[in-house]
């Protein structure tokens, strides 16, 4: 009996105990608490508020080279995708001016070879007049018919003069020149694409901006704190408020 006596004593002792060392922390701030700011003055893990950026400044950074609006907005993985294609576009601007000027100087060559002719100081309605005319007198007399007097070229003038070995030759020559033309017709529609997809990188760049600044809006509306709960000089436990403002 006086061992079950003690046995129940003891068993309320330590119950006691257990409950006085797993109060709530809600018990310790009955009694006098103080809300103080975390703080370490060896240690800063704050952040630099992050400003709002400008609109206007992505959309003309994007207009000068694509993808660098979209680079200020934070966005490259859009942006890289323009900068890409203003490269590649680029490029191919200048493969199809370079064999424009290929097909051209082997068009002049060709003719030089089975015309005589001469292409120093000629503009470009000279390279079209030997290439429909085997010769200057031919050339001179559908003018002359035509009453097209200010167009026939004059014995005075030097270097007007060619003579096609055949017909087939002055037909290829032609054939060239054309050709050349074509391909740099071809590069004004590259340049076409350049202007388009300056467009678009900037129209990106302005909704990338605009996006961004609002994520700050939506962030400042938002405050978060962490506090200590102090009973005397003992922490008794951490704490967070979430403020959000309307």
């Amino acid at each position: 009996m006086k061992k079950t006596f003690m046995s129940i004593t003891l068993l309320i002792v330590m119950t006691h105990v257990i409950f006085a060392q797993q109060r709530p922390i809600s018990t310790l701030v009955t009694k006098e608490v103080r809300h103080n700011e975390i703080s370490n003055p060896e240690m800063d893990f704050s952040t630099a508020p992050e400003s709002r950026k400008s609109v206007l400044l992505a959309v003309a950074a994007s207009l000068i080279v694509p993808g660098m609006g979209e680079l200020y907005a934070g966005s490259f993985e859009t942006g890289k995708y323009h900068l890409i294609a203003e490269g590649g576009l680029w490029l191919t601007y200048s493969g199809f001016r370079m064999h424009s000027d290929w097909l051209l100087q082997d068009a002049k060559s060709y003719a030089k070879s089975h015309a005589g002719a001469d292409f120093s100081s000629k503009d470009d309605q000279f390279l079209v007049d030997i290439g429909n005319y085997n010769t200057t007198e031919e050339y001179n007399d559908a003018k002359s018919r035509n009453r097209e007097y200010s167009l026939v070229y004059q014995p005075a003038q030097q270097g007007y003069q060619w003579n096609w070995d055949t017909d087939a030759n002055r037909l290829k020559y032609k054939d060239i020149r054309i050709h050349s033309g074509q391909v740099k017709n071809n590069s004004k529609f590259i340049i076409g694409a350049i202007v388009v997809n300056h467009l678009l990188s900037a129209f990106s760049a302005g909704k990338k901006t605009a996006a961004y600044n609002r994520s700050l809006a939506a962030a400042d509306d938002f405050e978060i704190n962490t506090y200590t709960l102090n009973n005397g000089s003992t922490v008794d436990g951490w704490g967070i408020s979430i403020t959000a403002h309307f």
